[in-house]
This record gives structure tokens, sequence and C-alpha cells, in this order.
């Protein structure tokens, strides 16, 4: 059995790749979750972590990602929701960006619950929200959140009266999870949000744009009868399952950027 500390050094050494070591964490889940997970408790409760702790948290957390290790969902949704600015450093801003939503999506079957009331947190980086927001749709496609209750939640998010300000970003967010579930029902609903400023309150010829995106994007997830095909295309891909991503999560973690 590895030592703790040798693993965790391997992995947050930012110049060298660590495949061998990746390989040794997925092909021993057990050691990989007595490592990792409590390291995740303790970012989740605000408890202060060591420095090789945070460099390795972030392969680490994609490692308990992909393994499924039981508990995982719930210590990220706490530190998503309580510590954000914790995990934010964390994670950096690419990693939050590019593969926090899929990690989510890895993480979150049948939470789509707390998928949404992540979203609805007004308190937090629109980036998360947007992640939670991601993982809901990706649920709400797999058709683990039932239709008719996923067009009431985006319509009911917009009448809320805890609903965002029209300048806050996640609207776009809310645009792209109605076209991606294809729900021409809203399409009324969302032009007289814009039209009337309601969403998006930013430079006309940018708002202009960004409907226009959503009226293609909406057109062609209700042509699209290849799910598999849909959900790659648009980026439905909790992490782990497509070609290179162990090395883009390595490019991608923070203690590499900051080498750059």
């Amino acid at each position: 059995m590895l030592d703790r500390r040798d693993i965790l050094e391997n992995l947050a050494d930012p110049e060298t790749y660590p495949a061998d070591m990746l390989a040794y964490c997925l092909k021993n889940p057990d050691r990989s979750a007595a490592i990792f997970l409590p390291i995740l408790g303790k970012a989740a409760n605000g408890t202060e972590l060591d420095a090789l702790e945070q460099l390795s948290f972030y392969l680490g957390l994609h490692l308990l990602a992909v393994l499924q290790t039981p508990n995982t969902f719930d210590g990220v949704y706490r530190l998503a929701t309580q510590q954000p600015l914790l995990l934010a450093d964390l994670l950096g801003e690419v990693g939050l960006g590019e593969t926090f939503p899929r990690v989510l999506m890895r993480l979150g079957s049948g939470k789509a619950t707390d998928l949404w009331e992540g979203f609805q947190t007004n308190t937090l980086d629109f980036m998360i929200r947007d992640a939670f927001l991601r993982a809901w749709t990706y649920e709400a496609l797999k058709g683990q959140v039932n239709a008719v209750s996923a067009e009431r939640s985006l319509r009911g998010f917009l009448k809320s009266e805890d609903a965002p300000s029209p300048d806050d970003p996640i609207w776009s967010g809310w645009l792209i999870a109605i076209a991606d579930l294809g729900f021409s029902e809203l399409m009324p609903l969302a032009r007289d949000a814009v039209s009337s400023g309601r969403i998006l309150a930013e430079d006309e010829n940018l708002t202009a744009l960004e409907f226009k995106g959503f009226e293609t994007a909406l057109t062609e997830a209700q042509s699209d009868t290849d799910l598999p095909e849909f959900l790659k295309a648009r980026g439905y891909i909790p992490f782990g399952e497509s070609d290179g991503d162990w090395g883009n999560c390595f490019v991608n973690s923070p203690q590499s950027h900051k080498l750059s």
C-alpha cells in the first residue's frame, strides 16, 4: 500500500503528469476514499487544508467523482454552498467553469432536488450556480426529472420573488436549459422576458445575439432524436467519460496554471 504522503505529493506536482499514480488510485478505490474523502470533508467544514492537501485536492476530487465514492456528493454540495470562496480557490476559475459541472453530473444521479436548490442559491457565484443548473439539466435530459416538473421549475424561477436581477449572468444559463430541454412552450415567456428587460439587461446587440442563439439551440434540440449524440454535442458529459479527461484535468489544475 502506497504511503499517503507519497500519493499526495505525486498528485500535487505541477510539472509531471501523474499517470501511474492516477491509475493506482483508480484501481484502489478504498485507498483513494480513505485519503481524499477526509480532505473533502475538511474543506466542506471550512477547516484549513495543509499545502499538500490543497495542491492535490483538484485531482483528488475528480478521483472521488469517477470512483463514485459514497458521500462525495454531500461533501461537494456543502463545500460549494457553504464554502464557495474556498471551492473557487481550490478548483481555480478554469476548473470551476470547465470540469466542475461535469463532476456534478457524475455525482448527481438522483440528486435533482439538491442540484436545483444549489442553482437557486443567489448568494453563490454565477459559475457555481451555473454548474448546478447544468447538472440539473443533465438529470432532466436523462428523464430523471419529470418533464412537466422541469418545465414548471424553469417557469417558476423567472416569476419567483427571489429571482435574480435582470443583469445577473445566470439568465444565459436559464435560456440554455430551456433550449436544451426543447421546451418550446416557454419560448413566449423567454421572449417577453428579454424584450421587457426582465432578463439579459445588457447591451442590446449582445442580448439580441444571445436570444438568436437560444432560438437556434431550441430548434436543434427539438429536431435531434439521438440523445447520446445530443448530450455529447451540448457538453453534457460526466467527467471521466471522454478521452483525454485526465490529461485536461491535470493541465487545468490550479497549480499547473500558477506554474505557467
